[in-house]
């Protein structure tokens, strides 16, 4: 091949060949003769073959070839594949690895290893001081999944609910709370929880958003405060603030309080309300004959068969020292006034132990109905103050409504 246009030939054939895709695999035909050139020819098309696996990720192909350039890409390939193996244990958390043969990829591959190295260092410890205390807090921490269902719970869960993280881990939280729904992240409230044996608790709860890619499938972290005995203490003291100590009874201020809310309930809707006023005949009496104890009995006694007697809507309070008053909801005043005669024939027919033998005591009732035209809670209260002030001076132990109490000037506007 040493004419002219054998030799122009030859090399717009490894032309072609070299750039573009579509050359034939095979010399031309009428080169095929030099048997150096087509050896030359095929052995560039198969390297062409393997760059262009190469380039499109297949690692896998086999070169059979031999020679310097076959010899460099079977170096080449096989230190991809190595490089391929290398990212792959990096992915799976593996920072050690190194790369030496691809002068600025290796030395950028490097420093990002050595990055994710420290990066990960930092956040096992990171990890290991805030496992340390959770595992450690009186409070309960916990996250959830998109679910509501526990992730991760800490060993002070026994201590608030009974139960060990491995029973809670996988379970909804509704399994520990009548509430339904997780807490919104961001919020602090307040809720009911339910203890392994059935008992309740009371628990504030603060709730966080958390990365989605948090790697456990938990989008939120939940604090429980046990804030039981907090609630007990309010409990108790909304108690002393609105009961009557000695009888359970309401005490005046807060029985006014919702007698107000009440009548304006009454007033909107257009409902009868009535009340009654019930103080004990010779109650001083009692006490000196009997002592002071047993008149603390007694006065027990009036407010638990009241109850008893009465409608659970109906509210009774202790407005005076042996003065009772109940507020009647949708009750006309001769409804009102058949309530208090049961009430009075009741306690007439009760007796109440004591170490000086059976107290036996009357009652004495005066009932009123509210009226349009009242202003005030205290208005009705006089209406029923009048009343059993009449009971009181026609010999007690008896029912009178307040209808006898109202003089022409002070009927209802209205008629």
């Amino acid at each position: 091949m040493t004419d002219r246009p054998t030799l122009d030939q030859a090399v717009e054939a490894l032309h072609q060949l070299l750039s573009n895709p579509q050359a034939s695999p095979l010399p031309p035909p009428e080169l095929r003769g030099h048997a150096g050139f087509a050896a030359l020819y095929q052995e560039l098309s198969s390297l062409r073959t393997h760059l262009t696996h190469i380039c499109k990720g297949d690692l896998s192909r086999p070169i059979q070839e031999r020679g310097p350039l076959s010899g460099c890409l079977k170096s080449l390939q096989a230190r991809l594949r190595h490089l391929t193996w290398q990212v792959q244990m990096v992915a799976s958390g593996d920072f050690s690895q190194r790369v030496e043969f691809l002068g600025e990829f290796s030395k950028a591959f490097n420093q990002m290893t050595d990055a994710l190295a420290r990066a990960k260092a930092g956040l096992e410890r990171s990890e290991a001081r805030y496992r340390l205390l959770a595992e450690h807090a009186a409070d309960v921490i916990v996250t959830l999944d998109r679910e509501g269902r526990f992730v991760y719970v800490s060993p002070s869960a026994f201590d608030l609910l009974g139960y060990t993280p491995d029973e809670l881990t996988g379970r909804p939280l509704s399994d520990v709370t009548p509430i339904q729904g997780c807490p919104l992240p961001g919020t602090v409230v307040e809720m009911t929880l339910l203890r392994k044996d059935g008992s309740p608790r009371w628990a504030e709860v603060s709730t966080a958003a958390l990365p989605e890619d948090a790697g456990d499938g938990a989008v939120r972290v939940c604090v429980f405060r046990d804030v039981s005995e907090r609630k007990r203490l309010e409990s108790d003291l909304k108690q002393l603030a609105t009961t009557d100590g000695l009888t359970g009874a309401y005490n005046r201020r807060f029985f006014v309080e919702l007698c107000h809310q009440e009548l304006l309930q009454a007033g909107r809707r257009f409902r009868p309300t009535s009340l009654l006023l019930m103080d004990i005949d010779h109650f001083k009496r009692i006490n000196d004959r009997f002592g002071h104890s047993a008149g603390d009995d007694v006065l027990r006694q009036v407010v638990e068969i009241g109850r008893k007697a009465l409608r659970s809507e109906d509210v009774i309070g202790r407005i005076g020292g042996d003065e009772f008053a109940v507020l009647l909801p949708s009750t006309t005043l001769e409804q009102a006034a058949k309530v208090a005669e049961r009430l009075r024939s009741t306690y007439e027919r009760l007796e109440v132990p004591s170490p000086s033998g059976n107290v036996r005591f009357t009652v004495s009732c005066g009932v009123a109905e509210w009226k349009p035209h009242f202003r005030t809670v205290e208005e009705l209260l006089q209406r029923a103050d009048c009343a059993l002030y009449q009971a009181k001076n026609e010999g007690r132990n008896c029912i009178r409504t307040d209808e006898a109490c109202i003089g022409p000037s002070e009927q209802d506007p209205e008629g």
